[in-house]
């Protein structure tokens, strides 16, 4: 009987094997910045079933499969990046909601997970031509280059700038053809992108700034950065009625009336939270509200005049 271990001292033994191993996959899995992720991968796929939908058809299952994991795998690698960059600047401020911070994970665990999804990437995006290679592939380069370089640099707007806009070239490249719209995705994302970029700087203004970070949104201040990030939705959804009612890229109904509630009310939504709860943590909450929103009024929009 000596032998035998206690079965109470192995069932704690087990349990905490088992937190153990729970934490540390909850840490893989946040370092990913799983809701942004989440949204881009679902952004492409509804972007594909326009593109293809533009030629009567449905996007091939499989090269659906490879886009989705293309752009899953690019956003594992920059916001993984993301966080093994930022470890120092987060432990400093605390950041317990960090897993590099929490301990939750290893940074050489967030870089190699960096490595192995860019891989990913290089391998989903081979089978999809040389469009779609280059488009796809900007696209993670970009992310790496604002985490590895240029956060926090005034290039960290004109990044998001044209970012955003690659996502719809993208899956045009892919399942669609050639529109007279496409053109006007490059200043309407920018535009939209430079609102997010800035919108996703705001909660950490104040500790950014004491950390000499000196990017677009610390320039311009927490005052006229919100406004801003507020303002630009608005002003891209007045272009896009001011394209269509001029007959320069006309637009359907439907479409322009998802386009408008998105872009509208995500933001009245966020100044209400805001005004009612002026915080850091309400911030947070109203970027995501504004991503989704801008997420509806693009696609809104591309469905209005794609079709």
């Amino acid at each position: 009987m000596s032998g035998l271990e206690n079965p109470e001292k192995s069932r704690r033994r087990q349990n905490t094997l088992m937190n153990g191993l729970a934490g540390h996959l909850l840490g893989l899995l946040l370092v990913t910045h799983p809701l942004p992720s989440a949204l881009y991968v679902v952004m492409t796929a509804l972007l594909a079933w326009l593109a293809a939908a533009t030629r009567h058809a449905r996007p091939a299952a499989g090269t659906l499969a490879l886009m989705l994991l293309a752009v899953a795998g690019a956003q594992v690698a920059i916001g993984s990046l993301n966080d093994y960059c930022d470890r120092a600047l987060d432990a400093a401020s605390n950041r317990q909601e960090k897993p590099l911070v929490s301990g939750l994970i290893a940074p050489w665990e967030a870089l190699a997970l960096t490595i192995v999804a860019s891989v990913v990437v290089l391998l989903a995006l081979i089978p999809l031509g040389p469009v779609a290679f280059a488009l796809g592939l900007l696209i993670e380069v970009l992310g790496l280059a604002y985490d590895l370089r240029f956060k926090g640099t005034p290039i960290s707007a004109l990044l998001f700038a044209v970012y955003f806009p690659l996502f719809p070239l993208f899956a045009w490249s892919v399942f669609g053809h050639w529109q007279p719209f496409l053109p006007w995705l490059l200043p309407f994302g920018a535009a939209l992108g430079i609102a997010m970029n800035i919108a996703n700087s705001l909660p950490d203004l104040d500790a950014d700034i004491a950390a000499g970070v000196c990017g677009l949104p610390h320039l311009l201040g927490f005052r006229r950065g919100l406004a801003l990030a507020w303002a630009l939705p608005l002003l891209v959804l007045a272009g896009m009625w001011l394209l269509s009612l001029t007959s320069v890229v006309p637009a359907h109904g439907v479409g322009m009336l998802v386009a408008s509630l998105g872009g509208v009310l995500s933001v009245l939504l966020a100044v209400a939270l805001y005004l009612r709860r002026p915080q850091p943590t309400t911030l947070r909450l109203t970027f995501i509200i504004q991503a989704l929103g801008v997420l509806a009024l693009a696609g809104g929009w591309i469905a209005a005049v794609a079709f």
